[in-house]
């Protein structure tokens, strides 16, 4: 025989014997449960009404002792009902064999004694028929809300006629997922669906209770709790989540995930909640939310009292991306202590007169580079390459330079002037890598010359002699320019015989014609210098070219110097081998 079997069985014999105790308590029963089941119901004339969560209590343990207590006072069981009662309770708790405890609960007449019994007795049967029987609506409230297991609190529910609550159960604990999600279907109850939404463990069915609520102080109320990204993301997309007074409430309670409170700030209107934004972002402790608020901030004397006032900087920088106003950003440019937050407020700076004298306050070469950013002026871009003391500072302003050419060359510059900027900076930067830098753009070959006289920066000259192409230009480099390294890096890009030929006869630096006659052949050249030259050094490297025996016989025969002598009689010895 099945458990329900049993219930059924029972059922008539059961209700006969309880008719006359029912019938007395029916009047006290129904007053109380009008009054207990208040308790659960909304304080709500529309769907505007504000719905007060905190008083919507479920029978705790600690109400249910009171109640316990209370229904033994005036319990009218007999002396000889109790001691039967308490015998049956025994046989029920405790007795091996199902049936007979199943026959003993049967027996019990006391309603508290069955509540007890299906509170939490492992048996099924025992519990479920302990339930059955229990006509007072208290005691199956107490039962609904606080039964171990979920038969019995289904049970409870139904007989309660709480049907939704009955799904609710079906949704949380069923082991099959198909008829939890079933049962999650069929519930109409946006506050049992919150029930759901909160505390069952299949998120299927929780997405779903979120799907059927509409109301948005109960999908607040479950943002305020939920842990779940899902069932947020869901709760805020929503379409028609979107209640001001809600969404206020969220964006103020810090009781609600921060990212919560920021959502709820994005998806208010920004016309009607300019004070709210305000009361957040002057007094809310949290940064995330905080810096939501001032987005949404559209008063320039908020904006403008917090830029210049705040004492956190990050608030600060937020107010300063929303205002306009130059010279208020001055203001913050050149006075804040926190230097992204004058950053910032440069961004917002067009006027060169003011981004200029920013840059001559300014201490920081990270400030200044950003600065840079905001200038245009040719000139004043080139006098930053030139005078500034920090690399990065003046490498940003060369950048600019460069960025900018096209615009340049657009507008009120030739190609000439822009050029000659840039070997204003080659010849004077304090930086070698700037010069060098701006000696790369150069294409023009007389700036480029002059950049090789005019420079302080040997290598930046180097680097110049290495753009020249003309032999002519580098010849005049080689014959006249005081540096010998400069001399020796121009000769030996000249190919050009004559011009190389000119130079060994009639440059004025030895180096410069030493290098010049290592790379001639003209034997008559050669000669000329290997025999007249009053230069021992020049006479010695022509030898070492010459291919004449005749004229090797007459060195060996007359040159002064014995080296040279040496030389051009082993220069001798291996053209006769």
């Amino acid at each position: 025989m099945g458990l329900f079997d049993f219930i059924k069985k029972d059922k008539k014999k059961d209700d006969a014997k309880n008719k006359n105790q029912a019938n007395k308590d029916q009047n006290k029963s129904d007053e109380k449960a009008e009054k207990r089941f208040k308790k659960l119901s909304l304080n709500r004339k529309s769907n505007e009404d504000t719905i007060d969560f905190d008083s919507i209590k479920k029978i705790g343990p600690e109400d249910i002792k009171i109640a316990k207590e209370a229904r033994l006072k005036n319990d009218v069981r007999s002396k000889e009902d109790i001691i039967n009662d308490t015998a049956l309770t025994e046989v029920a708790k405790k007795h091996g064999n199902r049936n007979n405890r199943i026959a003993a609960v049967m027996e019990i007449e006391s309603q508290d004694v069955l509540e007890d019994l299906a509170m939490d007795h492992k048996d099924r049967f025992v519990r479920t028929i302990a339930a059955s029987r229990i006509t007072d609506p208290n005691i199956l409230e107490e039962l609904a809300y606080n039964a171990k297991y979920t038969d019995v609190r289904q049970l409870s529910f139904d007989k309660l006629g709480m049907v939704d609550n009955v799904y609710a159960e079906i949704a949380q604990f069923d082991k099959k997922g198909k008829d939890r999600l079933s049962a999650v279907r069929e519930i109409e109850d946006e506050l049992v669906l919150m029930e759901v939404c909160n505390n069952a463990k299949d998120q299927k069915v929780r997405l779903i209770a979120v799907e059927k609520i509409e109301n948005n102080q109960i999908l607040a109320e479950i943002l305020k709790h939920s842990s779940d990204k899902k069932i947020i993301n869901n709760i805020i997309n929503k379409e028609n989540f979107n209640d001001e007074s809600v969404l206020s409430d969220i964006a103020l309670n810090d009781d609600y995930d921060k990212f919560i409170r920021v959502e709820a700030l994005n998806k208010l209107s920004n016309e009607d909640n300019e004070e709210l934004f305000s009361e957040i972002a002057f007094n809310e402790e949290n940064e995330h939310v905080r810096l939501a608020a001032i987005e949404k901030l559209n008063d320039m004397d908020n904006l403008t009292d917090l830029a210049l006032n705040s004492k956190d900087s990050s608030s600060r920088l937020k107010a300063c991306e929303k205002i306009t106003d130059e010279e208020t950003l001055k203001e913050i440019a050149l006075n804040d202590e926190d230097k992204f937050v004058r950053i910032e407020a440069i961004k917002g700076i067009e006027n060169e007169n003011i981004i200029k004298d920013i840059y001559i306050h300014e201490s920081d070469s990270f400030v200044k580079s950003e600065v840079i950013k905001q200038i245009n002026s040719l000139p004043i871009l080139i006098d930053v390459c030139i005078n500034d003391d920090d690399l990065i500072v003046a490498k940003n302003a060369l950048n600019k330079v460069v960025s900018n050419r096209e615009i340049y060359l657009d507008n009120e510059h030739s190609l000439l002037d822009y050029e000659n900027h840039l070997m204003n900076i080659a010849n004077s930067s304090k930086h070698d890598e700037i010069s060098k830098q701006a000696v790369k753009i150069i294409e023009d070959e007389e700036i480029l010359v002059k950049v090789v006289d005019e420079s302080k920066h040997l290598d930046t000259k180097i680097e110049a002699i290495n753009k020249i192409k003309s032999e002519k230009s580098l010849s005049n480099i080689s014959k006249s320019n005081e540096d010998s390294s400069i001399r020796l890096n121009a000769v030996s890009k000249i190919r050009d015989k004559k011009i190389l030929e000119d130079i060994s006869l009639n440059g004025q630096y030895n180096d410069t014609r030493i290098e010049s006659i290592s790379k001639i052949k003209n034997q008559d050249i050669l000669a000329e210098l290997a025999l007249k030259d009053n230069d021992s050094k020049i006479r010695e490297t022509a030898c070492r070219n010459i291919t004449s025996i005749n004229v090797l016989e007459d060195i060996i025969n007359n040159d002064p110097d014995r080296y040279v002598r040496e030389l051009a009689q082993n220069r001798l010895n291996l053209l006769k081998k």
